[in-house]
């Protein structure tokens, strides 16, 4: 047993501990170590199932706990693209990714909210017309980089190509799953402009801490966007190296 552990027999199952508190109570057992050491301890605790992360800075023993899949909470102009969409190309796949979903991961929120719908390649300048006709303020197709700098505007709406073989859900197939919107915060070249990448390896740790995760779903799919071996890192509990 690592000296650490022992953090785990003096929280209380029915409290929620800050990081702070936690690093507190490691600095007493251990006080001659440096802070980052306390830190590492508690994400390994983590990483071990011992530790739980219930939110941003909320920590609970993971005693019982099981973990849940993850649903994205999505607003209702996402829903309302979901219905229009599917109603008119029920046989079009295609799934919604907001960026305010990673709030529930990330340190520095996501105050404003940028709506990517992800179509099949050969159908997704249709759903583009589609959501013209149908009156849609501020809509980008396939936007370069430089061209999402220049016309991007609050709740801006983004059609883009989705990624085939992407992992999708059975009886939700719009709702993004959890594997997929991982991978895309990495490999997507706008997604990943929206958030601070230093914040990824904590990403992959609380989404592993709190919901299920099919590991190999998720490679499978990093490999579709030639970044498996740099999400294999993460998953490992490694970054140095790894952010771009």
């Amino acid at each position: 047993m690592q000296w650490y552990e022992l953090l785990i027999d003096e929280l209380d199952s029915d409290r929620i501990y800050s990081h702070k508190e936690l690093t507190d109570i490691l600095q007493q057992k251990r006080p001659d170590l440096a802070l980052s050491t306390y830190h590492w301890s508690i994400s390994s605790l983590v990483r071990d199932g011992k530790l739980y992360r219930n939110g941003y800075d909320a920590y609970v023993r993971a005693d019982g706990k099981k973990k849940t899949e993850y649903w994205p909470e999505y607003s209702d102009i996402a829903k309302k693209l979901i219905d229009l969409i599917s109603e008119k190309y029920p046989l079009v796949e295609f799934t919604i990714f907001e960026t305010v979903s990673m709030n529930d991961f990330l340190n520095h929120l996501i105050a404003q909210n940028t709506v990517f719908v992800q179509v099949e390649k050969d159908c997704s300048l249709f759903v583009f017309r589609f959501l013209q006709e149908k009156g849609f303020d501020n809509l980008l197709y396939k936007p370069r980089g430089e061209d999402y700098d220049l016309y991007w505007a609050k709740n801006c709406i983004v059609v883009t190509n989705m990624i085939s073989e992407a992992p999708l859900r059975n009886d939700a197939p719009h709702v993004i799953t959890l594997e997929k919107m991982l991978v895309d915060m990495y490999a997507d070249k706008l997604i990943s402009t929206t958030y601070s990448k230093a914040e990824y390896p904590d990403v992959i740790e609380q989404a592993d801490s709190r919901y299920c995760l099919d590991k190999t779903r998720m490679l499978r799919y990093a490999r579709r966007r030639n970044r498996e071996n740099d999400i294999k890192v993460f998953l490992e509990g490694g970054s140095e190296n790894a952010i771009a």
